[in-house]
Formats: C-alpha cells, structure tokens, sequence
C-alpha cells in the first residue's frame, strides 16, 4: 500500500472563505483520491469570536477552536497554516506561521502593503515552507484550457489582452455596512477583485512591464450608515492599460464596485496574429475560441468549447463529459495541487500563484496607484 503524508490543516478565519476553503479540503480528500500521495484533515479553526468559531466547527465536525492563533501554531501535528480572515489579519499571522515552520496558504491580497508581501515571500523561501496565494481562477478548468491553448502556440503572437471585473454592492443605495470595498480600511476594488486581473494577465500572458493612463474614481461620496450619512473615499472604480515585458503585447483593464446588475462578473479577451479567444467566469465552464484557418471559410467563426472533455484540465478527476464545474472548484482544484505539492514535495508555480506572485501583484497594484495619481506611465 502506498504511504500517504498526513496534512492537519490549522485555519484562521470562520466566515464564507473559511466555509469554502473547509469545504475544498474535504472534497479534494476523496475526490483526487487514489491519485494522490496525501491525507488531509481540517483539524482546527481559529477566530475572534469563540462563539461564532466553535458554531463553525461544530457544523464542519473540527475537532479543535481557537481564539488565539497564537496557541493554534503551538501544535505540533498541524503543518498547514490556511489564512483565510480578513485582509488586514494576512500579513502577521501568516508571517508567524512561517516562523513556526508551518506551510502556508493564503487568501489574496497576500497583504494591502508591498513592502509587507514581500516580506512574507522572502521569509517562506528562508524558511523553505511551500506557499500559495489564492488567485483560484486560474483552476478553472477553462481557464487552463486557455493556458495551455496560448503556450502550444495556437494563438500566435499575442496582440493584446483585455480584462473586466464588475460588482454592485457599491450602488447608490447601499448602506457602509455592506459593502465590502467601503468597510475594510485600506482595501477596495483594486484589491479585492482588481488583484484577480492582474494576476490572470500574468498568468496567461507573461511579466507585465509598465502600468499607464489610470483613472481612480469615487462614484458614491456620501453614504448611509447606521451612524447616519458618513463621508465616502473608497475608490470604486479603476481604469488603466498595460505594457508586457514581451515588447509587444498591450492590455487595458476596468474593475468596477458599482456595477447594476453585475453582482461578479469577471472576464478577459486575448487576441493574437493566429487566433482570439474570451471567457467570462458567468459561464464558467466555456471558452469561445477563434481561429481563421478553417477548412473553408464558409465554417469560419467563433468555436464554443465546453471544457468538459476527458482530455481537458481536470476532468480526468471529476465527472463524465458535458458535465460541468462550478465557482467553488476552483478553489478545490487549487488546494489539492498545494497538497500535492506538500506531499512530493514539487514546486507550487507556475501553476499556481505564489508569495512571490502575491507580492509583484501588490507591486503593480502600487503602480496603478502611481499613475492615477500622477496621471502618466509607471514602470515596473
């Protein structure tokens, strides 16, 4: 019988990240399974609130709760921190975590400071842990698909690459209270949604070069509360384009918070000099793909994959074909290969974002930052 590493899970963080991440963890237990080379239990959580955190491990049956994570990374059998609180609570407890010799995951953004991500890049590596920034959009199984179409070569020379990202929790009529951008100090619409852009960019296409023509806009200046109406400052609203290391490809970028009727609708457009394609998270399991060289012309046009197929990323895992995936497999596709990295001991990138990942896109968030302030070209 073939030995299995055991992997005790310590997570800090009790809300819906926490529910998925639980979730991940078990479902990938028996779904990768025989394949995989590890055992994974969730063995404990940690939160502020003993309360709501033993509510939680009661509905998840974990055996341990915490109030102090402190005394969570004190226990020896756990050997993977999972950093899913808010993100003001991602930089401290995960540095500990690394000191305490733990292998870390974490929620992005890796931290709202550079200077603080690179510092827990820089302190996994010495510590030689394996560490994972949660950009879990990049194991979908269509976005794979997309990778692996774009570095065959299919789509030639890539041209350019545009991305979106909308929400509207930001809209006029929301009160402070529920809107995330807006509550959290700090952090805002470039963070929390725009880091996933900027993340898939450099995933598919490659080292981004300079960030240029940003606009940062305040929509909504004055909010309800339960305090009454408060001053807004929070940026809703981001705009800027891109240059890629490459020399030759061009991006633009929008991230919105106050979109009507887009409650999270994230999607990308790459065009080359042998092909295009377009994927929108809203149907997830699909990839639009356009290539001219057809045998006639009269069949030229837009091709709708279904990335279903046995032979498509991981579906050898899941279900029969035409069966598709959803939202949270993403985040389960992701946290087994962490697993297996852990457990064979392989190299979380390129497939995965990294610390260091988690750190450049901080550094190109501060570059967005520069040039909406300053009104010209950063360079990175």
């Amino acid at each position: 019988m073939m030995e299995r590493k055991q992997l005790n899970v310590g997570m800090l963080g009790t809300g819906w990240m926490g529910k998925i991440h639980t979730h991940g963890f078990r479902t990938a237990q028996y779904m990768f399974h025989p394949k995989s080379k590890w055992n994974v239990e969730v063995k404990a959580a940690c939160g502020t609130s003993e309360a709501k955190t033993k509510a939680f491990a009661e509905r998840f049956g974990l055996k341990t709760v915490y109030t102090n994570y402190h005394e969570m990374l004190k226990d020896p059998e756990i050997n993977v921190f999972d950093n899913v609180a808010g993100d003001l609570a991602h930089y401290q407890p995960t540095l500990d975590a690394i000191k305490a010799g733990k292998h870390v995951i974490c929620e992005k953004p890796l931290s709202l400071k550079t200077s603080e991500a690179k510092e827990m890049w820089q302190a996994a590596e010495a510590a030689k842990v394996k560490h994972l920034c949660c950009f879990s959009y990049r194991f979908m199984p269509a976005v794979r698909l997309a990778y692996e179409i774009i570095k065959n070569g299919d789509l030639g020379q890539i041209y350019h690459f545009d991305c979106n990202y909308y929400q509207d929790p930001g809209t006029a009529e929301s009160s402070v209270e529920d809107v995330w951008f807006v509550k959290n100090p700090g952090s805002g619409v470039d963070q929390g949604i725009g880091s996933h852009m900027i993340d898939m960019a450099r995933f598919l296409i490659g080292d981004i070069a300079s960030i240029g023509g940003g606009i940062a806009k305040t929509y909504v200046t004055e909010r309800n509360s339960r305090k009454g109406v408060v001053k807004s400052e929070a940026v809703e609203g981001y705009h800027y384009t891109m240059e890629f290391k490459n020399g030759v490809t061009t991006g633009a970028m929008q991230c919105l918070g106050v979109a009507y009727g887009k409650q999270s609708e994230f999607s990308f457009e790459i065009f080359g000099s042998k092909g295009s394609l377009r994927y929108d998270v809203l149907d997830i399991n699909t990839l639009h793909v356009y290539q001219p060289n057809t045998p006639t012309s009269k069949v030229r046009g837009w091709v709708k994959l279904g990335a279903t197929e046995p032979d498509h990323p991981f579906m050898d895992i899941w279900w029969p074909r035409g069966h598709g995936l959803g939202w949270e497999h993403g985040h389960i596709n992701m946290l087994a290969h962490f697993l297996d990295c852990v457990a064979e001991d392989k190299p979380i990138a390129p497939l995965a974002a990294t610390f260091e990942d988690g750190y450049i896109v901080q550094a190109i968030i501060d570059a967005v930052h520069r040039s909406c302030k300053e009104g010209k070209r950063v360079d990175l």
